[in-house]
């Protein structure tokens, strides 16, 4: 399913127009599938619109989780795409004026509706948190992209010997260099993962057994009762399943095994 993302043109967050319950009314199909939820669509007693918000979006990224409905998935962006653009807006308002929030809002919500099952519902906050955490990873590495390879003024005399010492500048730069490394490490373990779900039991074992256990595949075949050889093949056949589904989901296809790459 392609996924189009567009402005729904929240006029006002916090009541009227723009509030979550008006929101959330042109999607009937998904409120009432919250109230079968037992999830209450209305504001309850003291709670505030931002509080409201986040109740909803922690039950509507709940629901898009278990049931990779477009239109869930819809109703979610629509809720919650004003509140997290100010966050994005947020992280870029020092000195990143070049950057632009809403392709970091289509980013967001791009791994939004790819990753669904990283999502927990562990407390009524817990989108809020997620997916500030994926906003700001997606900023950070638009940072370090942009930082790559800056412009530097020429010296202003024609045999001046540049200074090779750290300034404070290019200590920030480093650091945020890492922090989009960081980010983009976050986002290569969440291809893996999904990746790795797509394997048969017996290859996750045997993965964890000479990858991460760093025993032999003599060790290993014994545990697995098969031969040196065979547990080689299915190392092997193993690793490139994985290879194999991180590139699809990385150009951007979502990561689905065949039964025959399954079967082997």
């Amino acid at each position: 399913m392609p996924l189009t993302l567009v402005r729904s043109g929240s006029a006002n967050p916090s009541g009227g127009a723009g509030s979550p319950i008006t929101t959330l009314n042109r999607f009937p199909l998904i409120s009432e599938q919250l109230n079968e939820r037992g999830v209450p669509v209305e504001s309850m007693d003291g709670e505030t619109q931002e509080a409201l918000e986040n109740r909803l979006g922690t039950q509507l990224m709940a629901l898009y989780r278990d049931t990779r409905s477009e239109r869930s998935f819809e109703a979610l962006y629509a809720v919650s795409e004003t509140s997290v653009l100010r966050w994005i807006r947020r992280l870029l308002s020092r000195g990143n004026a070049h950057l632009d929030p809403v392709e970091m809002l289509q980013d967001t919500f791009v791994n939004v509706f790819r990753y669904p099952k990283s999502f927990r519902d562990d407390h009524v906050g817990s989108y809020r948190v997620w997916v500030r955490t994926i906003a700001g990873n997606i900023v950070r590495r638009a940072r370090g992209r942009s930082q790559l390879h800056p412009v530097q003024a020429l010296p202003e005399g024609a045999g001046e010997i540049a200074d090779s010492c750290a300034t404070p500048e290019s200590n920030a730069q480093v650091g945020e260099q890492v922090r989009g490394l960081q980010g983009a490490w976050v986002l290569f373990l969440l291809h893996y993962s999904e990746a790795w779900k797509e394997l048969r039991p017996r290859d996750q074992q045997a993965l964890v057994l000479v990858e991460v256990e760093g025993r032999s595949y003599v060790e290993a075949g014994e545990i697995l009762n098969v031969g040196r050889s065979n547990m080689k093949m299915i190392i092997f056949r193993a690793r490139k399943r994985v290879a194999a589904a991180m590139q699809k989901s990385m150009r951007g296809t979502p990561v689905v095994a065949s039964k025959s790459e399954l079967a082997g």
